[in-house]
């Protein structure tokens, strides 16, 4: 019997269990199996491996791709690139995060695979960075982008910002919102959730009000400016906490932080866990404080587990929670904004309630993840 399966090759930058390694997982599960047959690549070790592993799907480790620009480095990747492409010999290869994009994309240009698509899950030059910088991640992207044959964007805002820039031919850039599935989302009931976080840190039980997150430590999140938000908001709101759950770089940073302000009981850091969207009813406000996002899963989550959400205007973040309808809004880099938006909602439980049963609404009906598989598809499928 001749297997008319695509073969697909997913290839993401780091191991790790942000954005864009979630969206390869959550591609993996729903896309076809009988019409795909797919594997995946990332740099170094990471629960992205151990997440596919699991599910029976070849995985291989690319132990010198790295996200920050190493030329020696980066050449060694493209060749380890080469090697695998050869190895797997794929039909689609989808690119996930700027450094495989590039990489990735010319090694397939070079061994000819027929279909190369890219997702950006935020464009680079957006981040944070000294404006010679910017310029020079903006270069980089379009050059990268020009070995694609597709780019899907997963926020309307990148899309809008892919076509004003002029980052890749209009014809290129596909909209694909991120998805999610509110059948595979079962959270903890409130209190066991918070008995349960309580006992990881060794917190006696207390009926204290838990302002929470679950964010990748990086500067992109922002948590620099929670952090000096509570030490304002415990002034006026003194029963609560805030939980952190999360991993990353940045870790030791926010501590010092935390130490700094001497907040080592008020403010936890909760290394990473296991489906720690499970968690997300032990929080009564849910604060995703960004500087720069693509399309979050964690807000997709959160509005699911009908948590009241306050996130920044920045990326994609204004897609999912419409400002007072499923959550509030703020200015990013605000911790004036941050104090006032929980405060507000820590006195209101009307509110939080009404915002809450909102924003599931509006996530189940308009981010299912059928809808995003079916779309991913027809770009597998379509003519270039």
């Amino acid at each position: 019997m001749i297997d008319n399966k695509k073969r697909v090759l997913f290839i993401s930058t780091k191991s790790v269990l942000g954005g864009a390694q979630r969206y390869i997982v959550d591609l993996v599960d729903y896309l076809p199996k009988d019409f795909f047959d797919m594997s995946v690549a990332a740099g170094g070790k990471g629960p992205l491996g151990e997440k596919i592993r699991k599910r029976n799907i070849p995985f291989y480790e690319i132990n010198d791709l790295e996200r920050n620009l190493n030329p020696f480095k980066d050449l060694v990747s493209l060749f380890l690139m080469m090697g695998l492409i050869r190895k797997v010999r794929p039909d689609i290869l989808h690119l996930n995060s700027s450094k495989a994009a590039v990489l990735g994309g010319i090694a397939g240009k070079l061994l000819r695979v027929p279909k190369i698509i890219s997702s950006t899950h935020g464009w680079p030059f957006l981040e944070d960075r000294p404006k010679w910088q910017r310029k020079m991640f903006e270069r980089f992207t379009k050059v990268g982008l020009w070995f694609q044959d597709k780019v899907i964007c997963v926020s309307q805002f990148d899309y809008e910002i892919g076509m004003q820039k002029e980052i890749a031919p209009a014809k290129k850039l596909v909209l694909v919102h991120n998805g999610i599935d509110p059948k595979k989302h079962v959270f903890l009931e409130r209190a066991e959730a918070r008995n349960r976080l309580f006992a990881k840190e060794d917190i006696a039980p207390n009926n204290k009000r838990i302002i929470g997150t679950i964010a990748e430590y990086t500067k992109n999140k922002g948590l620099f400016y929670l952090i000096e938000a509570a030490q304002h908001l415990l002034q006026v709101e003194p029963d609560t906490l805030f939980m952190i759950i999360g991993w990353g770089e940045e870790r030791e940073f926010l501590k010092k932080q935390i130490t700094r302000h001497g907040l080592e009981k008020n403010i936890y850091l909760i290394n990473y866990l296991p489906e720690a969207f499970t968690y997300l009813k032990a929080f009564d406000v849910f604060v995703l404080p960004s500087l720069k996002e693509g399309f979050a899963y964690t807000l997709l989550e959160a509005s699911l587990a009908e948590c009241p959400i306050v996130t920044t205007r920045v990326g994609g973040n204004p897609e999912i929670v419409e400002n007072l309808k499923t959550g509030l809004l703020i200015r990013p880099a605000s911790p004036e904004e941050i104090i006032n938006a929980v405060v507000h909602l820590i006195r209101d439980p009307q509110e939080r309630t009404n915002l809450g049963r909102q924003a599931r609404e509006k996530v189940a009906r308009d981010f299912a993840i059928y809808g995003m598989v079916e779309m991913t598809q027809k770009v597998y499928l379509s003519e270039k």
